[in-house]
């Protein structure tokens, strides 16, 4: 693994446009990581995804894609962000990377997003993404648990860490601090 591109989740409205929160791509453990991954000399990336509060495919796609993606490449997402990256990779059958990580991942099955998790997942990604882990907490929402569990079911080799007391992997919900040792654990085994 040379280099980290990591995806944020779908804040509130409210919480985005609060002066007084950081802006997600600077939030809960993404700048943890950055530095974890980048002491150990991966080049580590949380771009800033365009109105995250209202997340458009299209849109979030161009954001990424302004950072290289190779075979090289880990892709990590935070709930929302997991979803764009099984999309991206869904839709992008030649895109091959080192490992994919999503965390809490999230799915619009209310469809409150129009048209951002309607895809068809690969069900067979794990043949391009060496590795594939789904972290999840225990105590996090249902649709999330869910979502794990599911994600667990229908890609083949996936592997399914199940947690408690981390929430929605947010700090103020259920997280204490912005470590995340887990996640470093993932991206650091085989």
């Amino acid at each position: 693994m040379r280099n980290a591109v990591i995806v944020h989740g779908k804040p509130s409205r409210e919480r985005y446009e609060n002066p007084n929160e950081p802006k997600p791509h600077v939030a809960n453990w993404f700048p943890w990581i950055g530095k974890q991954l980048s002491d150990r000399g991966v080049e580590a990336v949380v771009p800033p995804m365009p109105k995250p509060y209202f997340p458009v495919y299209g849109d979030w796609r161009q954001a990424f894609e302004q950072y290289p993606v190779t075979a090289e490449t880990a892709l990590v997402g935070h709930s929302a962000g997991a979803e764009f990256i099984l999309r991206w990779l869904s839709g992008h059958p030649d895109a091959t990377v080192d490992r994919v990580v999503l965390v809490a991942p999230y799915k619009d099955y209310a469809h409150k997003y129009g048209e951002f998790s309607d895809y068809e997942l690969d069900a067979e990604l794990i043949q391009r993404a060496g590795k594939i882990s789904i972290l999840y907490s225990t105590d996090d929402d249902e649709p999330i648990v869910r979502r794990a569990n599911e994600l667990n079911e229908t890609l083949s080799g996936a592997r399914l860490i199940e947690l408690s007391g981390y929430g929605h992997f947010r700090i103020g919900h259920n997280m204490q601090d912005e470590q995340l040792p887990p996640l470093l654990a993932e991206l650091q085994t085989h």
